[in-house]
């Protein structure tokens, strides 16, 4: 549904605002949600929510610009922050959460983490909000459409609107004061890896394993430097996984690899090996923080290298959602249209297929990974062994977590 018929829905427009907006954005151009801003019809922290149930992604808000951490801001050249629209909020470990006018905009996700060496999560924000905070953080100038705004579009962490829908999840920053346009952007540091030892190891709880098991920079990082190795020069991301890099496995020797895995990359390999036999193309998701981050891919995905962009909250619904929503921990059945489903086929770059599967790898109530497949219509026995294989990439984990426990 789009903006503005979603707020027609829910009352915050009338027809007759929303005719004469969109008469104003055929005269004057620029974006529906500017337009309705710039006329008084919606203020920014509406539009904020709204643009995030829109697009299907997490939000920045108001709050969370004000309180932007200096160390992301200076990751970007002022030229660089007012050419992609964007607002870095905070570094966590190897992600920068960054604000985006436009965060389907895959080629300026490439862009942003080629120049930062950061993998870029991005949080919708209303392009009124991002030109503000980039004129106030870098001393760019904002387009002479916007100066009007003066200082309207700054966040305020007290105005709360209790009448709005509840929003995707936003990853609220650290809280920290407000930061003043920085110098030059220092040179760029690594982020070191976490190390464990035995001792340490024995004192983890399960969750705390599935965290490190699950850890993006536990496959990335150099074990001579101890280093992650940063992005350098023009590159755009490599690929995740060539779609012929995978060979494929039948359900029964996928079983026995999990059934003897001794880490985790031996359970992703037996997953994609089984998806490789069964559908056309298949992703393997990781969870964590209640959100399902692209990881792996394989088959006819023509925007498979893209794959780590993808970031779906999973209380949204989703191909991801309703396979937690259901008993068995299993989907396969038609497609069901979202806004969500929509930015996911985007990223991959494929037409929304006819059915879809979907698998859920559980530790007790925690979700740890999700097996995505589509291309095939699968009968009984085969959903049958579709929910045994992620039953024993669950058992797998279950057990690295017992030996590490030892």
């Amino acid at each position: 549904m789009k903006l503005g018929e979603m707020l027609v829905r829910d009352g915050r427009l009338t027809e007759p605002q929303l005719d004469t907006a969109l008469k104003y954005q055929a005269r004057d151009g620029g974006r529906i949600g500017t337009v309705l801003f710039e006329h008084g019809l919606i203020d920014l922290e509406a539009l904020t929510v709204y643009l995030g149930l829109e697009l299907g992604i997490p939000i920045a808000t108001g709050a969370m610009l004000e309180r932007a951490k200096r160390a992301a801001v200076r990751l970007l050249q002022p030229a660089q922050a007012f050419k992609h629209k964007c607002v870095p909020l905070v570094v966590q470990d190897r992600q920068l959460i960054a604000a985006i006018e436009d965060p389907h905009d895959f080629a300026t996700l490439e862009a942003l983490t080629t120049i930062t060496g950061y993998r870029v999560l991005p949080r919708v924000a209303p392009e009124a909000r991002i030109y503000y905070y980039i004129e106030r953080y870098y001393g760019v100038a904002r387009p002479a459409r916007f100066v009007k705004f003066a200082d309207k579009p700054r966040g305020d962490e007290g105005a709360v609107d209790q009448g709005l829908p509840a929003p995707p999840l936003p990853g609220l920053p650290p809280a920290s004061t407000p930061i003043a346009a920085p110098g030059p952007r220092p040179a760029l540091r690594s982020v070191k890896m976490k190390r464990f030892d035995d001792s340490e190891a024995l004192e983890l709880e399960a969750e705390d394993l599935i965290d490190t098991l699950d850890a993006d920079d536990a496959e990335a990082a150099d074990a001579a430097a101890n280093v992650i190795p940063m992005r350098k020069g023009p590159s755009t991301l490599a690929p995740i996984m060539a779609p012929t890099a995978v060979a494929p496995m039948a359900s029964d020797v996928a079983m026995r690899t999990l059934a003897t895995a001794t880490d985790r990359g031996q359970i992703v390999e037996a997953l994609l090996g089984f998806s490789v036999g069964i559908f056309q193309a298949a992703v393997v998701f990781t969870v964590r923080d209640n959100m399902a981050f692209g990881w792996k891919a394989i088959g006819n995905l023509p925007g498979y290298a893209s794959v780590e962009h993808i970031l779906i909250p999973l209380e949204a619904p989703s191909v991801v959602q309703t396979a937690i929503a259901s008993e068995n921990g299993i989907f396969h059945g038609p497609f069901t249209p979202s806004t969500v489903n929509t930015y996911f086929y985007k990223v991959l770059r494929c037409a929304e297929p006819v059915s879809v599967s979907t698998g859920v790898i559980m530790i007790g109530k925690r979700v740890v990974n999700i097996l995505y497949g589509h291309g095939v219509e699968l009968s009984p026995i085969q959903i049958g062994v579709l929910q045994q294989v992620c039953k024993s990439a669950a058992d797998a984990y279950a057990r690295l977590i017992a030996a590490k426990k030892k």
